[in-house]
C-alpha cells in the first residue's frame, strides 16, 4: 500500500516540477517572441535602436562631438537623441540627424 502512496506522491512532485518549468519556459519564450518582434520591425525600418548610444549622446547634449560614419565626419553640438538618432548642429548652422546605425566613431 506505502508502495502504490509513495510513488503517487513522488509523481505529484515531479508532475508539478515540470508544470513550473513550462510555466518558466512559456514566460521565456514570450520575452523572446516580443524582442523578435522588435528586432524585425528595426530590420523593416532601417533604424536600429540603440539605448547605449542614446544614454552616451544624451550626456552630450550641449556639447561638441565628433561623430564619423563610413562616409563622413560630423562635427558639432548635440541637439537631442532619440531611441534610433542624434541631433547635431555643425559650426555653419546645418542640423544633421545620424541615425545610429551609420554611426562607426563618436567621441
Amino acid at each position: 500500500m506505502c508502495f502504490l502512496f509513495c510513488h503517487s506522491r513522488r509523481l505529484a512532485a515531479r508532475v508539478h516540477r515540470l508544470e513550473e518549468k513550462v510555466e518558466e519556459l512559456t514566460a521565456k519564450v514570450q520575452l523572446l517572441q516580443h524582442r523578435l518582434s522588435e528586432l524585425e520591425s528595426e530590420v523593416r525600418s532601417g533604424l536600429t535602436v540603440n539605448p547605449e548610444l542614446q544614454t552616451f549622446f544624451d550626456s552630450k547634449i550641449g556639447q561638441n562631438i565628433s561623430i564619423s560614419t563610413n562616409n563622413v565626419t560630423v562635427i558639432g553640438t548635440v541637439l537631442a537623441s532619440g531611441v534610433d538618432a542624434v541631433e547635431i548642429r555643425e559650426s555653419n548652422g546645418d542640423i544633421v540627424v545620424i541615425p545610429y546605425a551609420n554611426i562607426s566613431v563618436a567621441q
